[in-house]
């Protein structure tokens, strides 16, 4: 627990406030001009009470010095809709009492119901405040800091403080019913070590006879059928059903399509939660996943073990803080300004340019520039590389490991900031029209190579899908590769005809899932 720090700043005034102080001085003008002792000394005690509130609001300021305080945060993940309990500690440590403070939790994440609160803290005493926000999306997200707020007497000043205290956050996908799992997984076959819980058709070492086949060279004495050679007159041998292990490969449309609609109901909320359940149900077979746009942006491969799952489980919820240059919709400039000021904030590091450039006149620097040039792009530099340096150490290699293009390094080392310290980046709302496809075309591409996955399910919303396009030609490739290819529908409206013949001509299966819709 350690103390709340300076608080900057002289108290405000609240809009009571202004409005006393815009009737004192009209009162105090009109006495002036039509001089009228009466007026002038109500407009007098106007101001006396205007300052006598504004004393009161500095004593409050000098009393949140003394308070100190701590937010605790449950380390096993949540599910979306899941209350997440917080618990917030208030201490003050000063002779006198601070009524009517005002806290809000300031959380990356949309959680519903914001967190705050008002109590009393009495001095040299300690409370506690509970809050159990919900999170409408999977995903990681983080506690930021506290924001305090005491008004005055008579509401007419206001003292407003921060205090940052960043904590990590998990909401993983919720749990689905096995309806849905079902449509893409069968329960065939015996379950033991290492052999899967799925029955392929194809030849191998089992106990099932699958059919008896003329002899080829090569093959073993001991699966020479004697008897049915001895009626056929030919060498005959027995081929057996093997069950063994069943490779999967999720493909993952989170393309901008995939992101429209509110949190927790888009799309890709539905998709994320479908793949971690097929995840989950499959851990004793091979499930890998690609994530892709108008590229593929994550590929893991078919591998089986609780640590591949949890790399899954991490990369899906690793889509709520997508920074690549190419994903979003955000320039250098806006970017430098958010990290700055979030630096100032959370830290109080002077990131500012202390005063103006010369040789630069601020006029022209402003319309060249207006955001990025109040910073010191030195200072933010190296406050950024320094934290990125701890991070790397701490165990965050996964995000340090991703691809993620800028178009230098600044803006790529600013990007991975955003992605670990949870400050939000918005995603590209639009983007080519046959970015999909080629994206598919992509993701089908990586997983075509000889030793691959036998099954391909492609979720998406399937906008974008044309019969003749580049991503049916992909899909029926696929499938001239012996891979057995379903494409699961999760958008909230049904797909135009085209896109029925599309999945029809590259021997698609489609699978619509209702159950999702909700």
């Amino acid at each position: 627990m350690s103390a709340l720090g300076p608080v900057g700043g002289p108290p405000g005034l609240t809009r009571a406030g202004q409005a006393l102080l815009g009737g004192a001085v009209g009162v105090l003008f009109v006495a002036a001009t039509v001089g009228h002792p009466t007026l002038g000394a109500a407009g007098a005690g106007m101001l006396g009470l205007l300052c006598a509130a504004w004393l009161a609001a500095r004593r409050a300021r000098d009393a949140l010095q003394h308070l100190d305080l701590r937010v605790d945060t449950p380390r096993d993940p949540r599910a979306p809709g899941a209350p997440l309990p917080l618990r917030l500690r208030v201490r003050n440590r000063g002779g006198r009492a601070v009524r009517g403070l005002h806290l809000r939790v300031r959380i990356a994440g949309e959680p519903e119901p914001a967190p705050e609160a008002r109590l009393d803290v009495p001095p040299q005493a300690a409370a506690e405040l509970r809050f159990e926000p919900r999170f409408p999306r999977a995903g990681h997200w983080r506690v930021h800091g506290v924001e305090l707020t005491v008004e005055g007497p008579l509401a007419l000043t206001r003292v407003r403080a921060y205090r940052a205290t960043e904590h990590p956050l998990q909401v993983r996908p919720r749990a689905l019913p096995a309806a849905p799992v079902r449509a893409l997984l069968t329960h065939r076959g015996a379950t033991r070590d290492r052999a899967g819980r799925h029955l392929n058709r194809q030849a191998g070492t089992g106990f099932e006879l699958r059919e008896l086949r003329d002899y080829v060279p090569g093959d073993p004495l001991k699966t020479v059928a004697w008897k049915a050679t001895a009626r056929r007159r030919r060498p005959l041998v027995r081929a057996f059903e093997e069950e063994s292990v069943r490779r999967l490969q999720l493909l993952l449309d989170i393309g901008p399509t995939m992101r429209a609609g509110p949190p927790g109901a888009a799309p890709l909320d539905r998709a994320i939660d479908l793949c971690a359940a097929v995840a989950e149900h499959a851990v004793q077979d091979r499930v890998g996943l690609t994530t892709f746009d108008h590229r593929v942006y994550g590929h893991l491969k078919p591998t089986g073990g609780r640590a591949h799952l949890q790399r899954a489980l991490h990369h899906l919820m690793d889509l709520s803080r997508v920074v690549d240059d190419d994903l979003t919709e955000i320039a250098d400039a806006e970017l430098m300004a958010r990290v700055g000021a979030f630096l100032e904030a959370q830290g109080g590091l002077p990131v500012r340019r202390a005063g103006d450039d010369p040789w630069r006149p601020s006029v022209a620097r402003t319309l060249v520039d207006p955001l990025a040039e109040i910073y010191d792009v030195g200072a933010l530099y190296a406050a950024v590389t320094a934290y990125l340096a701890a991070e790397r150490d701490r165990g965050h290699a996964a995000l340090f490991a991703k691809g993620r293009p800028a178009r230098d390094t600044l803006s790529a080392r600013l990007r991975l900031f955003c992605a670990l310290r949870g400050i939000p980046v918005p995603y590209r709302l639009t983007g080519p029209a046959d970015a999909f496809e080629h994206g598919l075309v992509d993701a089908v591409g990586r997983n075509l190579a000889p030793g691959g996955p036998d099954r391909l399910v492609v979720v998406t919303d399937l906008r974008g899908l044309t019969p003749d396009g580049p991503g049916a030609r992909a899909l029926r490739l696929a499938t001239a590769r012996k891979k057995r290819v379903v494409v699961v529908d999760v958008g909230a409206a049904a797909p135009p005809g085209a896109v029925i013949d599309a999945l029809r001509a590259a021997h698609a299966e489609r699978t619509r899932l209702p159950v999702l819709s909700g």
